[in-house]
This record gives structure tokens, C-alpha cells and sequence, in this order.
């Protein structure tokens, strides 16, 4: 687990991924997964997994990857069997695997809804962006959050700060990690993607409440 890792001083990258068990025309229903992998070697470490059908599958694939000690960029491309009934093309292993990789690498790192609120609470200077709807924006946000939808963000981004630590974020975080690319392109020193966006957010925020 993440508490293990961390209690065993292991440099960790945690994922939270939330993504349908198959095709919504399928009648696909949300997983969330959360997967931790070594940041020195990428290799994975840990995973839960909360969902419907088709949980114990990705459990099994990820358990057996952490038997034969895979790495995140080996979940990436691991050849997985595919129909409409059972997956979503790019399985939600796929994306794990994805996504802890370009972390690791840091091509487009990731932060955890724990990692921003501890820095939040720490007072660091941080530019928060939401890139969602302005429907989406006012029904619920990260407080202090600049909202700038994805679709205007390449012609509003000089009225950001470049050299500030940056974290984006949407609803489930594939729209964050898209504005997370476009501000690294132009120039952004640091930009995070929020870890399972909003969603998963406002959910740590209301289990600590319940604490």
C-alpha cells in the first residue's frame, strides 16, 4: 500500500485512475483504481481497485504483473483481450500503466489530492486550473481555483504565470492531463495533473471531513 511504501521510505508515484469497467453503450460503469509504482525503477508496487463487474480482472492482471516484478511502461503495453462486453479499447490498464509511466519519467506528473491539500494547508504559492465547463466550474471546484475552460487555454495561457508550480485538473483527469501538455509546451516550468480530477478530490476531501 501507499502507507507501506511510504513507511519504508520508497520514493513512490500513486495513480488514481478512474475509468469504465467497458463502453458506455454497454452499459459501462466506473472503477477506480489506484495503482503506486517505485519512482526509481517504475516498478509496480501496489494496487485497489473499487467497481463492478470486471474488478477482479484488472486485480488479477496487476497482481500477476507485480509477481513477475513489471514495470509501469510494461502494463502499457501488455497485449490484453478486447470485446465491447467485457472492456473499452484501451483498457483501464492500459491507461494505469500510461499514466504512472509519464509520471515516473516526468513527462507529465502527476499530484494526489492528499499531495495538493498538504500543500494547500502549507501555504505554497500554487496556480490551480480547472478546465472544465463553467456549469461543472460553479456546481463544484477547488477552492482558489482559476477557471479557464481546455478550448481557450492555448489563447488565455499568458494569463498564467509561467514559473509558477502549476496543477490542472477536470473532472476525472484525461482533460487535465491534455491542459497539462499544452502549458508544458509553452514554456510552464512545473504543471501538475490532479490524480483522478475532481471527482476524486472532492471524495478525499469528504472522508477527511468524515474523520
Amino acid at each position: 500500500t501507499e502507507k507501506d511504501a511510504l513507511a519504508n521510505n520508497i520514493a513512490i508515484t500513486t495513480l488514481y485512475n478512474i475509468k469504465p469497467n467497458k463502453p458506455d453503450y454497454m452499459n459501462g460503469k466506473e472503477m477506480v483504481i489506484k495503482a503506486i509504482a517505485n519512482k526509481e525503477n517504475g516498478k509496480i508496487l501496489g494496487a485497489q481497485i473499487i467497481g463492478y463487474d470486471g474488478v477482479d480482472k484488472r486485480i488479477d492482471v496487476l497482481a500477476t504483473a507485480i509477481s513477475f516484478g513489471a514495470t509501469a511502461e510494461d502494463l502499457f503495453h501488455l497485449d490484453l483481450a478486447y470485446a465491447p462486453p467485457f472492456s473499452t479499447t484501451k483498457d483501464p490498464i492500459h491507461y494505469t500503466g500510461m499514466a504512472l509511466n509519464n509520471d515516473i519519467n516526468n513527462d507529465t506528473p502527476l499530484m494526489t489530492p492528499i499531495e495538493l491539500l498538504r500543500r494547500i494547508d502549507g501555504g505554497e504559492k500554487l496556480q490551480i486550473i480547472d478546465t472544465r465547463s463553467r456549469k461543472q466550474f460553479e456546481t463544484s471546484k477547488i477552492e482558489g481555483a482559476i477557471h479557464i475552460p481546455l478550448a481557450e487555454l492555448r489563447d488565455r495561457y499568458e494569463e498564467l504565470d509561467k514559473e509558477c508550480v502549476t496543477v490542472t485538473y477536470c473532472n476525472k483527469g484525461v482533460t487535465g492531463n491534455a491542459a497539462q501538455n499544452i502549458l508544458l509546451n509553452k514554456g510552464f516550468k512545473q504543471v501538475y495533473n490532479l490524480s483522478g480530477g475532481n471527482k476524486n478530490y472532492q471524495e478525499v476531501c469528504e472522508t477527511i471531513q468524515k474523520l
